[in-house]
């Protein structure tokens, strides 16, 4: 047999194969489409023509300068309401009303009641103690206001003689606890740091539903369940007087609070 004869022989072959694949996926694609179209599968052919739709688009977005800040942003509000449902399952492990104070491991002569409300501030570990709201909760509660209505109590998830150091250097007029295990604060779900718990009588009547609350408005909204609105704001008002007093004296002071003469 030449060789010409042979290629051309060839050349049929590779055609009748090219062929029958080309028939092939011909047939493939009927049945494909033949499926699509049935009645019984369009719901199903409509969602995969969807997803396909929506792979496409998300693809192109990403792309995009636009659809990327788009994503972010979904991404982000996606991720904050994850966050608020953590956060609402995490209230649910809060102590009841009427928890007594000593069932949180607080020791006894601070957990006695008496005629003072206690105030519980739960704070983590006591790195950088002397600052921001730590400094902040321990000047509040120190003015004479505080100290002759209200019992606080701070708590910190460290060792005691780091607490003690930090009490001393700081002159704290502040009970400061030391919960080194982290059991007061695991009992009292302090999973939000700082968080605030008051106590009247010994029970449970108040605590802190919300993060990143200032302590004017913690020791407010406490106030107001522990003494009434009335006496609430009365306190508050006391501590403004007194805090003026210390800055401009007690004569200007009352000047400015319309009891003494101008």
């Amino acid at each position: 047999m030449s060789k010409g004869k042979a290629q051309g022989r060839t050349k049929r072959f590779s055609f009748c194969g090219l062929a029958e694949k080309v028939m092939a996926q011909t047939e493939r694609l009927k049945r494909a489409m033949a499926w699509l179209l049935a009645p019984e599968q369009r719901p199903s052919a409509l969602l995969t023509i969807f997803l396909a739709l929506l792979a496409l688009f998300l693809s192109f977005l990403r792309s995009t300068p636009e659809g990327q800040r788009w994503l972010t942003a979904w991404q982000a509000r996606r991720a904050e309401a994850l966050t608020r449902q953590r956060f609402q399952e995490a209230l649910f492990y809060d102590p009841p009303f009427g928890f007594r104070l000593e069932q949180a491991g607080i020791p006894m002569e601070l957990a006695n009641p008496t005629s003072r409300p206690a105030l519980i501030v739960v704070f983590g570990s006591c790195e950088g103690c002397g600052e921001g709201l730590v400094r902040e909760w321990v000047s509040t509660l120190s003015w004479q206001t505080w100290q002759k209505e209200v019992k606080g109590v701070l708590v910190f998830q460290e060792k005691a003689e780091k607490v003690r150091e930090a009490a001393r250097k700081g002159g704290w007029q502040v009970k400061a606890v030391a919960d080194e295990k982290g059991q007061i604060a695991r009992t009292l779900n302090a999973f939000f740091i700082p968080r605030a718990y008051g106590f009247v009588d010994g029970k449970l009547v108040w605590l802190q539903k919300e993060p990143k609350i200032g302590v004017v408005s913690v020791l407010g909204d406490f106030l107001k369940v522990a003494k009434g609105e009335e006496k609430a704001k009365a306190l508050l008002n006391a501590w403004s007087a007194e805090m003026r007093e210390k800055v401009w004296g007690k004569t200007a002071a009352n000047a400015i609070n319309g009891r003494g003469k101008p």
